[in-house]
C-alpha cells in the first residue's frame, strides 16, 4: 500500500515538471514614448510555450497586425503559490514589414483572468526607449504536460 501511495505522489510531482501551452493572447496596451507621445492599441498574438517547473515560461509567437514573430521569456520569482505572482520578462520581436528588431522587458503580474505588465522597450538599430503598459488575456489550452 505504501508503495502505491509513494508512486502516486511521485507521479503527481512529475506531472508538474512542464506544461506545453498553445493559444492566443488578447493584448490591450498603451505605448508611451519619452517625448510625451502615447498610443492606445489592441493586439492579438498566437503563441506556443512551455512552463517549466511552474517558474520559467519560454514561448514563441506571431502577431498578425505587425507581421512579427517574437520570443517571450519569463521567470516567476514570486511563484504561483502566492496571492500575487510576479515575473521578470525579457522579450525579443522581429517585425518583417518594417525590418525592426525590438527588445523589451519588465515586470509581469498574474491576476485571476490574465496578467498586467509594464515593459520598457527599444529598437536595437536606433536606441529610443519607450514604455508599454497593458494586459495579457490568455485564451490557452494545455497540449501536453509531464
Amino acid at each position: 500500500m505504501m508503495f502505491i501511495l509513494s508512486f502516486n505522489t511521485i507521479s503527481a510531482q512529475e506531472a508538474e515538471n512542464y506544461k506545453i501551452i498553445m493559444g492566443v493572447r488578447l493584448n490591450p496596451l498603451v505605448i508611451y514614448d519619452f517625448e510625451g507621445g502615447r498610443k492606445e492599441l489592441f493586439r492579438l498574438h498566437a503563441e506556443v510555450g512551455a512552463l517549466l517547473n511552474k517558474r520559467t515560461y519560454l514561448s514563441a509567437g506571431y502577431t498578425p497586425f505587425t507581421n512579427s514573430i517574437y520570443s517571450f521569456n519569463e521567470y516567476w520569482f514570486i511563484s504561483f503559490d502566492n496571492p500575487l505572482p510576479i515575473s521578470a520578462v525579457i522579450s525579443a520581436e522581429y517585425m518583417f514589414d518594417s525590418e525592426k528588431f525590438i527588445l523589451q522587458g519588465g515586470p509581469n503580474f498574474k491576476l485571476n483572468g490574465g496578467n498586467v505588465f509594464a515593459f520598457i522597450f527599444t529598437p536595437i538599430d536606433n536606441i529610443n526607449w519607450g514604455l508599454k503598459v497593458g494586459a495579457f488575456i490568455p485564451i490557452n489550452f494545455v497540449i501536453s504536460k509531464g
